[in-house]
């Protein structure tokens, strides 16, 4: 059986502290209305993104970012206060 290729995103606006782990990716929400990406990745990279609608849509617009720009077996979502425990 072959490993999977898992990415849990998490939606970030601001710092703050986050898990090191193969599995997580943060990423900067509405970084398309932001000039502060705090060096993770940002939910305007790539061609088709809907970054600039993160106050309508908030923590969608990195799973829509992941789903057009990302290559994954399976995607998840955290927000950046709230973990689940593994």
């Amino acid at each position: 059986m072959s490993k999977k290729n898992i990415k849990i995103l998490i939606a970030c606006h601001k710092p703050s502290e986050l898990p090191k782990n193969e599995l997580f990716l943060p990423v900067r929400v509405g970084a398309a209305l932001s000039n502060n990406d705090f060096g993770l990745q940002r939910d305007d990279d790539g061609a088709d993104n809907i970054s600039a609608k993160n106050p309508e849509y908030c923590e969608l617009t990195a799973i829509y970012w992941a789903w057009k720009n990302l290559d994954a077996d399976y995607y998840g979502l955290f927000h950046y206060r709230r973990f689940y425990s593994f």
